[in-house]
């Protein structure tokens, strides 16, 4: 793999485009944006270099974790730091793992941090550990599509038995995770989470599956510089990729989740002519995803 620095050109959407040649099935992020002014929004972002859309998501979503704290503590102004912990972490854990991870750190509170550097910790000791990796989800279609807060991290690794011990002791104790999990998400190829001890942010890995897809968007990734001076890399899916992965979990939704679309058209409108369109036709037919794609390429204006 070799490292990209993304510094995409205006000519991925060439010059400002009248209305009359908007295609009518185009459809925008959001029900009360004018097109032109979407347009103009998606040509600023796709000038900016991935590590600024980087610090980008960071911030937003950095702000709406310290929203949530900050509301919490409002609600509950003589909780103690236990209390708000465990307020905190059951915005986003079910009641048992929310009390596991509290039970591993009692007394400190809830220190709020970004997810591009929450990324860099794990990816650093998979690395370290030689655990070939992606990160996925909402992180990957920010960085490579319209950023947006996120409330956890996806991920997946092609991890190992052997791997297992090893991976468990290097995430502790910054990190909450169960070994017997881990190693019943390797054998039978599903995915287990880890948990930051001190944010109490929620990472979703997934082990690489053994099928044709999963490879192919695997051997595809890219390193991408998601922090300068020094520059910091990750690994990330291909914009083709992360569309296919949105729609399989658009799918899996029973098409109904307006965040997963969104996600989708913020990618292909970002990235726009650039895209292997021959590569998303040909596994929008291996995936049985060609409906949903025309509608999306059709939405984005692409179709």
């Amino acid at each position: 793999m070799s490292i990209i620095t993304i510094e995409v050109p205006d000519e991925r959407s060439g010059p400002a485009r009248p209305l009359s040649n908007i295609q009518p099935t185009y459809r925008t992020q959001s029900s009360d944006t004018n097109i032109n002014a979407e347009l103009h929004q998606f040509k600023l972002w796709r000038s900016l270099p991935l590590w600024k859309k980087a610090e980008i998501v960071s911030g937003w979503t950095k702000g709406v974790w310290e929203m949530s704290l900050m509301a919490i503590q409002n609600r509950y102004p003589q909780a103690s730091l236990l209390e708000i912990r465990h307020q905190f972490a059951l915005c986003t854990l079910d009641d048992e793992t929310a009390l596991n991870v509290i039970r591993q750190n009692l007394n400190p509170p809830v220190m709020i941090t970004d997810p591009i550097s929450l990324v860099l910790v794990v990816t650093a000791i998979l690395d370290e550990l030689g655990i070939p990796y992606l990160i996925r989800g909402s992180v990957a279609s920010s960085l490579l599509g319209e950023p947006r807060s996120t409330q956890d991290i996806d991920l997946v690794a092609d991890l190992t038995l052997p791997q297992v011990k090893p991976l468990v002791a290097a995430l502790q104790p910054r990190f909450y995770v169960d070994e017997e999990t881990v190693k019943s998400a390797v054998r039978y190829q599903n995915s287990f989470n880890i948990i930051d001890n001190e944010s109490i942010v929620k990472f979703h890995i997934f082990i690489l599956k053994n099928n044709p897809f999963s490879r192919s968007e695997f051997e595809r990734r890219q390193v991408q510089i998601v922090r300068t001076n020094p520059d910091q890399t990750v690994v990330l899916p291909s914009p083709e990729d992360i569309i296919l992965q949105k729609l399989l979990w658009y799918r899996d939704t029973h098409f109904s989740s307006e965040k997963q679309w969104r996600d989708i058209l913020g990618v292909m409108k970002l990235q726009g002519a650039t895209l292997d369109f021959k590569y998303l036709g040909y596994w929008g037919e291996q995936l049985k995803l060609v409906e949903t794609l025309d509608r999306a390429l059709g939405e984005s204006g692409l179709l």
